[in-house]
């Protein structure tokens, strides 16, 4: 399956300084959301761990968290819709809830939680 963007393209989308303080604000409102979900949640306390160092998340750890990020398939999708490879052109067409939601789906795999296999009957 080919990828929407090169990998220089990508690159030039993680590395862009106008995405990073939105990917900061979208770990910390994520984290929030974690520190408040039911302690029967799976891989709850391996969540909440990263949660509560992620509470005030710095700008390295948004750095490292982006590139994995930006290759979430709605966010490719809406960066390669612009029809640019400007990485600022690429941020300012994603929407917040785009970020969140990569955000969301990143944070068992960021915080450990490996996913379980249902029980066989």
């Amino acid at each position: 399956m080919p990828l929407p963007l090169s990998l220089a393209a990508m690159c030039a989308l993680a590395c862009e300084p106008s995405l990073l303080p939105r990917v900061r604000m979208g770990i910390a409102v994520i984290a929030r959301e974690v520190l408040s979900e039911s302690p029967t949640t799976p891989g709850n306390a391996m969540r909440v761990n990263l949660a509560r160092t992620a509470l005030s998340p710095s700008t390295e750890q948004a750095a490292a968290m982006a590139p994995g990020l930006m290759v979430s398939p709605p966010l490719l999708q809406a960066a390669a819709a612009t029809g640019s490879t400007d990485g600022s052109v690429m941020a300012a067409a994603l929407s917040d809830e785009l970020i969140l939601d990569a955000v969301r789906a990143a944070w068992n795999a960021a915080s450990g939680v490996v996913p379980t296999a249902p029980a066989a009957s």
